[in-house]
């Protein structure tokens, strides 16, 4: 009976070692699943099982069952026949506790579980109201953005979209990323948020990232300062006063700038390291030839929301990068996913 009993120990032992080299995380002495925020615990009134929480005092082993013999005294009432008393020594907290330990230790577990889940919830509510904040949880290669979670070790695209909001192709781009749990950032023209401002909201109630594109699309490298800084500031106004949600970061109409372009405006200046050149040719196939095969992680891709054509071209390359492993995040997630500091009055191509 000793050896059938140290043979069960070391059984139990042997699946531990199995669930740590099969990814599954620790914390605070909870085993959790990848990815799920264990709220914060007193570690050292909590046992090494899965118990969590009250499923034990340090170091006991909640997850030993009792033997059969002690079952059947207990039913019976009587000693059972052929079945040697245990030393004290060998015997687990569960089993000089009896059957109810295990039952308590399932409970616990399930309780921490779902402390979890809620806590994982909750955490992906607020960050869409906190859109420029990422939270981290349990396991650190996933952090929570946007409504969200995000693998960090897996490569990272912004995929862009000047010159909206237009609601025919906008909304079919939103519903794009929005099916495969993705996020896009708008580079809108401020007087045309007015007549859509529906579809902007939508924008930013789904957690796509709202940006500054100038007010009136205005060629910033032909004006004087005051009209520079005019551009920029009526146009995180109006997209403020439609969402709620003031822009950090623009881009500039064609990119154009010059001395004092930069100098007059205060924002980080986002342009692109990789151009669809969807604005020239309108055509499907090669929005899409120009970005599958072609970018990698860090990339910032500019297309344009006006087209059909790029709306079709979304359609089609969104389920294509997610399904190589791409995670399509905001310029703004994308910076700070890969240390970036944005900083105004300076110009990032990609990260």
């Amino acid at each position: 009976m000793r050896n059938f009993r140290k043979m069960m120990i070391s059984g139990l032992a042997a699946a531990a070692a199995v669930l740590m080299l099969s990814g599954t995380a620790f914390a605070d002495g909870v085993i959790i699943a990848p990815g799920v925020t264990i709220p914060s615990h007193d570690t050292a009134s909590m046992g090494p099982g899965p118990g969590g929480p009250g499923g034990g005092s340090a170091g006991t082993d909640t997850t030993a069952n009792v033997s059969d013999g002690q079952q059947t005294e207990q039913q019976s009432g009587q000693p059972a026949e052929q079945t040697p008393s245990v030393p004290a020594e060998t015997q687990t907290a569960a089993e000089a506790q009896g059957p109810s330990a295990g039952t308590e230790a399932q409970q616990s577990g399930e309780q921490a579980q779902a402390a979890a889940a809620t806590d994982e919830a909750s955490l992906i509510a607020q960050s869409l109201q906190d859109q420029y904040r990422i939270f981290p949880t349990a396991d650190p290669n996933i952090v929570i953005s946007r409504g969200r979670k995000i693998d960090v070790t897996k490569p990272l695209l912004a995929l862009t979209y000047d010159d909206g909001p237009q609601t025919a192709a906008g909304n079919r781009i939103i519903d794009a990323f929005d099916k495969y749990g993705q996020r896009t950032t708008f580079f809108m023209v401020g007087d045309r948020v007015p007549s859509r401002a529906a579809e902007v909201q939508r924008m930013a109630a789904d957690g796509h990232e709202l940006a500054n594109h100038t007010y009136s699309h205005t060629y910033l490298n032909k004006v004087g300062a005051e009209t520079i800084r005019s551009q920029v500031q009526k146009c995180n106004d109006v997209i403020e006063q439609t969402t709620g949600i003031r822009p950090r970061i623009m881009r500039l109409p064609g990119g154009n700038r010059n001395d004092t372009v930069i100098a007059n405006v205060a924002m980080p200046i986002i342009l692109w390291n990789v151009d669809t050149r969807d604005w020239d040719h309108r055509n499907t196939a090669k929005i899409v030839d120009a970005i599958m095969g072609k970018v990698k992680s860090g990339d910032v891709v500019l297309m344009h929301e006006l087209y059909d054509a790029t709306a079709a071209a979304t359609e089609i390359i969104v389920p294509q990068l997610v399904e190589q492993g791409f995670q399509l995040v905001t310029v703004s997630e994308l910076a700070a996913l890969k240390g970036v500091e944005l900083a105004a009055h300076k110009i990032y191509y990609s990260f």
